[in-house]
């Protein structure tokens, strides 16, 4: 049995863990997927039990249970929070399984958590220099790490590790999947916004506004306040000409299998991550990095240098050069490894 963590809020996680744990079944591993957040049985790999850890720290003499998200997150702020309760149930049941080993995707309190235990323990890392002490004991803490990087774009981050990164390149969910026809008169621009309605929109309705009076393509937003969600968002992104994305790690994987000329907006990260993503693609032929601070006028002729691009017939290359294709396969066999790399 491997057990692996996911802390699925916002999806961007859960989007990278579902590959890799597809690869594991693959390979005839017995996987169990710990989860805070929402995951339905659509979402849940074939031959995989999922146990959902509770969000909210109970009062004294309660147990926890189900609610929002509460505090006690020895992680920080941000994205990566868990709550005592989550990590008392997952040492539970560890403790009860006896995992082989386990993979955190991420979280630095879930990873200290878990090696505690004595059990093998894989966690994923985040691009960007941190030196927040969690973050440190987690690297130290880990018998192996994750990069979901191509190799050598962070090579800062990579420095302050122990050389003990596994840099497997960019996981994506649509690693497998074919392209979509694109049988239409006008190049076609796919923004792949967040999945509520965080974010800045207004920047992004007079990007949108300022790219429709230059008249160059079509805009089609991928959620937010302004656009449609779809489940699988598949064959809106492959049918895209050009992809405009923040720097998260899974738009960025999701974005590069569609083998298009992209535009990269960083958000902001508490830990820089995003800012580190986007500066590895500065470097990389088909990716332009604007900045919020640039304006929306800027980003707007940006992504019109790009579909001038993509008609001019350039091939981006993004999916070649961020290491899409195998990388769920290749992190698979860093989470096997760990077992049979400890005595």
């Amino acid at each position: 049995m491997i057990g692996v963590y996911v802390h699925n809020r916002g999806r961007g996680h859960l989007h990278r863990v579902l590959p890799v744990v597809a690869a594991l079944r693959d390979r005839g591993e017995e996987v169990t997927m710990l989860v805070t957040g929402p995951l339905d049985d659509s979402q849940r790999p074939r031959g995989t039990r999922v146990v959902h850890l509770p969000v909210e720290d109970a009062p004294r003499g309660r147990p926890a249970g189900p609610g929002p998200q509460g505090p006690g997150s020895l992680d920080g702020p941000g994205p990566e929070d868990i709550t005592l309760g989550a990590r008392r149930a997952a040492v539970a049941w560890i403790d009860r399984v006896q995992p082989r080993a386990f993979w955190v995707d991420s979280s630095p309190g879930m990873s200290l958590a878990a090696r505690m235990t004595g059990t093998p323990m894989v966690s994923t890392l985040p691009p960007g220099v941190r030196d927040d002490e969690p973050h440190l004991l987690r690297c130290r803490a880990a018998e192996r790490l994750i990069g979901a990087w191509p190799p050598g774009v962070h090579r800062e981050t990579v420095a302050r590790t122990d050389s003990r990164v596994s840099e497997i390149g960019g996981v994506s969910r649509f690693e497998r999947r074919g392209r979509e026809p694109r049988a239409r008169r006008r190049p076609r621009v796919v923004h792949l916004n967040a999945s509520g309605t965080d974010g800045d929109h207004r920047f992004w309705r007079a990007v949108r506004t300022t790219t429709a009076e230059l008249g160059v393509a079509d805009w089609v937003e991928l959620g937010g306040p302004d656009g449609e969600w779809h489940e699988d968002p598949w064959p809106v992104l492959s049918s895209a000409d050009v992809v405009v994305t923040g720097a998260g790690q899974a738009s960025v994987a999701d974005a590069a299998c569609a083998d298009v000329p992209l535009v990269v907006v960083p958000g902001k990260h508490a830990y820089g991550e995003y800012d580190a993503t986007a500066e590895a693609l500065d470097s990389i032929p088909g990716a332009t990095v604007m900045r919020y601070g640039d304006g929306p006028t800027a980003v707007a002729h940006a992504v019109r240098k790009q579909v001038d691009r993509s008609l001019d017939g350039e091939a981006a290359g993004i999916r070649t050069w961020w290491g899409v294709d195998g990388a769920a396969s290749r992190a698979a066999e860093v989470i096997r490894s760990a077992v049979t790399t400890t005595r």
